[in-house]
């Protein structure tokens, strides 16, 4: 056996147990492949026989060590099936109250976790993950993707070579750019990208066979891409697809519900209304003149003189501006 298995105090004997027992059996694996006599509730065979493959054995250790994962050996993490002796499920989403999923929130995945090669199905909802890994894109048979309510900030520039992937769903994170390689995703019916940081997407994301418009028939959307910034150079298959501004309920994720675009431009220096590029004296009269005459809004400026961002204009904000002005650090809120 050549896995790295490792142990905690409490349970030392059990496990030298089950080393033996391995052993005994191992001698009956290819090498490579460690054999398990027996298998945890939330780890399953779905076909051959129970020799497992050690990359996927090691990666699931490494997973656990990077995490700090309280788990004693790498069949427990999740709930897995295998199939000929590679993991082929797993379903990792944080589950601090069952038996299925994982018990803690994962904050990063290790490059050893791209040596899962054998996964066509992974889940790894509600963590605390703001990157993947640059081997993420070595796992070429996965075929679902989700792994929405994360952190993320990018996907690797070779997201691309998924090209099994069926469906993806990436809502929920914080995602800022998505490369030009998620156009060779030929085979992906369900593309969610709802509710991150998107300010623009590839033109080519249009050649996808997603049906732009279309629901399921249990009544989910094969494409979402609600809440986010797009707001200019929107590829015609999105700007004109109904669900531009759809989104799927964060709790009750089987309800679509709608979820605009952030396209609000924001006030540029808060209290410079005469647009001077300063705070003085000129600006508290002008603020104080418009909100006695009820029309600040109507001003070229007139959002700047919203100081303390309550949506109106009144005597708070010419209070405010005053005491900015007076103390000379206007721009530094």
């Amino acid at each position: 056996m050549n896995y790295r298995q490792f142990s905690r105090s409490s349970s030392i004997s059990t496990l030298w147990l089950i080393i033996v027992l391995n052993i005994i059996y191992s001698q009956n694996c290819p090498d490579g492949y460690t054999f398990f006599s027996t298998f945890p509730e939330n780890a399953s065979v779905s076909s051959g026989d129970s020799c497992l493959y050690n990359l996927d054995l090691n990666a699931l250790i490494d997973l656990i060590l990077a995490n700090n994962l309280d788990y004693e050996t790498s069949i427990e993490v999740g709930t897995q099936t295998w199939g000929n002796g590679r993991l082929t499920v797993l379903v990792g989403t944080f589950n601090p109250f069952g038996t299925s999923g994982i018990n803690a929130q994962l904050e990063i995945l290790p490059e050893s976790f791209g040596d899962l090669t054998g996964l066509g199905l992974l889940y790894l909802e509600w963590h605390s993950l703001t990157s993947l890994p640059n081997s993420f894109s070595q796992l070429t048979n996965l075929i679902s993707l989700t792994i929405n309510n994360n952190w993320i900030t990018q996907i690797p520039d070779d997201f691309g070579n998924l090209n099994n992937l069926y469906f993806l769903d990436l809502g929920y994170n914080k995602i800022e750019y998505i490369p030009e390689s998620i156009c060779e995703l030929e085979n992906l019916i369900y593309l969610f990208l709802f509710n991150n940081e998107l300010t623009a997407v590839p033109e080519c994301i249009c050649d996808l066979p997603v049906d732009w418009s279309g629901f399921d028939g249990g009544g989910i959307p094969y494409f979402a891409i609600g809440g986010n910034y797009l707001c200019d150079d929107i590829p015609e298959c999105i700007e004109n697809s109904p669900n531009f501004e759809l989104s799927l309920d964060q709790y009750y994720y089987l309800t679509p519900i709608i979820a605009l675009q952030d396209c609000e431009e924001e006030c540029p220096n808060l209290g410079d209304l005469n647009g001077d590029g300063g705070w003085n004296v000129l600006d508290i009269v002008t603020l104080a003149n418009c909100v006695l005459a009820e029309n600040c809004a109507d001003l070229e400026n007139g959002c700047a003189g919203d100081l303390n961002g309550d949506g109106g204009y009144n005597v708070l904000d010419i209070v405010t501006l005053a005491n900015c002005v007076l103390a000379e650090n206007c721009g530094e809120n």
